[in-house]
């Protein structure tokens, strides 16, 4: 008992140091650490209680990847270059640990019966007074308090953030008939699951979710990869810290035997705590609200220069475009768009998504209810609406 409460002890500890570099430019407030140091507590008990280390704990709260090694920094800076950069020596390979691949999961006969009540199913947009003034103004101040919520790890700029270019990129594609347009998956997808999920049963995790949403999108023509490969089980035990290494390598392998993908999602579940069951009401039905997250490969003092993205500009403007039709097709659906410091393997593709569905407070009907309007407002940006 001794033993536990000093490493307990020990790790609130180190997360409390992990979380103050990121502040250490500035001179905190108490209000500003109460929060801070009360959530990093909570992740410090959750992580031990599902077996985590120490060193595993510090890369989680640093980012999710290799940013901490107990080798020091240089080492761990090198191993997380190898490993995000093994797409130019073609070193990749699919990964089979926990779960598999799914190609076209609508049947065309399905398909076609469906097709019909989408119109009916899918929102007309409406003006909504928050985007109207963003498309009037093009403020940039107004951009950042209104649509994002800008997370400590990282920092903004007027000249990244452009507002007549993120609402204007073109990212819009034609469908190709046959071909596999648009890639799902899910870095945490054994460990992400809903408050009524049964225990071993994938698809009522976040998996399933990604299911239902692939469903959604091949009713509207377009040709799904659904990857459900669990990246952060591996040997049998969660290792969320190297997920993002892991999903890297499969994601890359995808791409090159499908290179006519264009959309790459990784569905994610939030993490709020307990008691926090938030929901909204679409066509009558209890659904979870959403997240977009960027990473923005950049610290509060500047860019991560081997976190390079470019396709940086992409990323932003989709996820804004999609944020601005949510919330004039589905007003209430999402939450503001969180920007944290890494990259998050959004480099890939200009219309990579990181999408947070739903938190472990909802329950698993609520989360793939969400499945249906969120196909329809990527249907929306996609199609050029």
């Amino acid at each position: 008992m001794g033993k536990g409460i000093i490493r307990i002890g020990g790790g609130i500890a180190l997360a409390l140091f992990a979380g103050s570099l990121s502040l250490m430019t500035e001179i905190p407030t108490y209000e500003s650490l109460e929060p801070l140091g009360t959530s990093l507590i909570s992740q410090t008990l959750s992580f031990y209680g599902n077996g985590q280390d120490e060193t595993r704990l510090a890369a989680e709260l640093l980012g999710g990847q290799l940013y901490f090694s107990e080798e020091g920094e240089k080492e761990a800076e090198q191993e997380l270059i190898l490993a995000e950069n093994r797409e130019e020596s073609g070193e990749v390979a699919v990964s089979a640990e926990g779960g598999g691949m799914v190609g076209d999961v609508y049947k065309e006969q399905e398909r076609k019966e469906t097709e019909q009540t989408l119109a009916s199913a899918n929102a007309a947009r409406k003006n909504n007074a928050v985007v109207e003034k963003l498309r009037t103004t093009l403020d940039t101040e107004y951009l950042w308090n209104k649509f994002y919520i800008v997370d400590s790890t990282t920092s903004v700029t007027k000249k990244l953030f452009q507002v007549d270019k993120l609402l204007n990129r073109n990212m819009a594609m034609a469908k190709k008939k046959g071909k596999k347009q648009i890639l799902i998956y899910h870095t945490h997808g054994a460990s992400e699951g809903f408050s009524d999920s049964k225990s071993g049963d994938v698809e009522e995790s976040v998996v399933g979710v990604g299911t239902e949403l692939a469903k959604e999108l091949e009713k509207r023509g377009y040709g799904v990869y659904h990857d459900k490969t669990q990246y952060d089980l591996i040997n049998g035990r969660l290792e969320r810290s190297i997920a993002y290494n892991k999903s890297l390598d499969g994601i890359q392998a995808i791409l090159k035997k499908y290179p006519d993908i264009e959309v790459t999602i990784d569905l994610h579940r939030d993490s709020v705590g307990k008691g926090k069951h938030t929901y909204t009401t679409i066509n009558g039905k209890r659904t979870a609200v959403v997240m977009f997250f960027n990473g923005m490969s950049r610290t509060k003092s500047g860019e991560i220069a081997y976190l390079y993205n470019k396709n940086l500009q992409g990323n932003l403007a989709f996820s804004l475009q999609l944020k601005c039709m949510a919330m004039e097709c589905y007003d209430g659906f999402t939450k503001p768009i969180y920007l944290k410091g890494y990259r998050y393997n959004l480099h890939l593709k200009e219309r990579s998504l990181l999408i947070e569905l739903g938190n472990e407070n909802n329950t698993v009907a609520e989360a793939k209810n969400a499945a249906m309007p969120l196909a329809d407002v990527l249907d929306k940006v996609l199609s050029g609406a």
